[in-house]
């Protein structure tokens, strides 16, 4: 684990190369003009399934979007094409 400092302009070109390294431990430290902030994991980073996902949508406040039918039919097509399961080990 490492402690990482790093100017504001280059965090902004390089998040997801920060947030992969806080993730595997390293603290990040953005130092801007006025003032900087920490970046640290605060627990190992896991996929949610889409159950999960649906239920924080709906306990978000404020308006809802839908889903119509024809996005629920573009869906259903695509994993009747697809119907393999994700490699997420090959993910960026």
């Amino acid at each position: 684990m490492a402690v990482i400092h790093i100017p504001e302009e280059e965090a902004a070109k390089t998040l997801g190369s920060l947030v992969t390294r806080a993730a595997q431990g390293d603290e990040i430290v953005i130092n801007g003009p006025s003032s900087s902030a920490k970046l640290v994991a605060n627990g190992p980073i896991r996929s949610r399934t889409g159950a999960e996902i649906l239920a924080m949508y709906d306990n978000l406040p404020g308006e809802r979007g839908f889903m119509d039918e024809d996005f629920a039919r573009d869906v259903m097509e695509f994993r009747k094409r697809h119907p393999e399961g994700l490699d997420s080990t090959r993910w960026d």
